[in-house]
């Protein structure tokens, strides 16, 4: 009975080391053009400084999320407003919401991003700054550029611009 207290114990020593020496599995990140997901193996320097950037995300989570690699031509599916910020050199992510309500952004940053409203009905597909004031109304079946900096919310309503 004793040894298997102490192999017990032993375990939970163990994995309470691990937890204090803070060891947590990683978030895998998108292959670079060589392939690689490590940055700057296979790319150059200005490859791995912007993809060590915070990855966008938002709250909720978007409807679907799909990777738009540089160049790509990629259209919003009709009934989605989508929204895609630069986030490293290869390319970003296209957030695509699908159901109305608030969505709070994060690391969406830069002027090199796109909004693209294929809602239906007239639907309207807001940006807001940190106060919830709007900056700007995209109208449904539109799409424009937009300098993610001030924009800190994105709302999608029936209600049209």
């Amino acid at each position: 009975m004793r040894i298997r207290q102490r192999r017990i114990a032993a375990v939970i020593g163990i994995v309470v080391g691990f937890l204090a020496a803070g060891v947590l599995p990683a978030q895998a990140a998108p292959a670079n053009s060589a392939g690689s997901a490590l940055p700057g193996v296979g790319g150059g320097a200005a490859k791995s400084a912007s993809v060590a950037a915070a990855e966008p995300s938002t709250s909720p989570a978007p409807a679907r999320r799909v990777w738009v690699s540089i160049g790509e031509v990629h259209d919003c599916p009709v009934g989605y407003a989508c929204a895609t910020p630069s986030w490293g050199a290869n390319g970003g992510w296209e957030f695509q919401f699908y159901n109305y309500g608030t969505y709070s952004l994060s690391n969406f940053t830069g002027n090199s991003g796109s909004i693209n409203n294929s809602q239906t009905g007239n639907a309207g597909m807001r940006i807001l700054d940190q106060n919830g004031k709007l900056i700007r109304c995209q109208w449904a079946g539109t799409a424009d550029s937009v300098n993610w900096d001030p924009v800190w919310y994105i709302q999608l309503s029936p209600t049209p611009c």
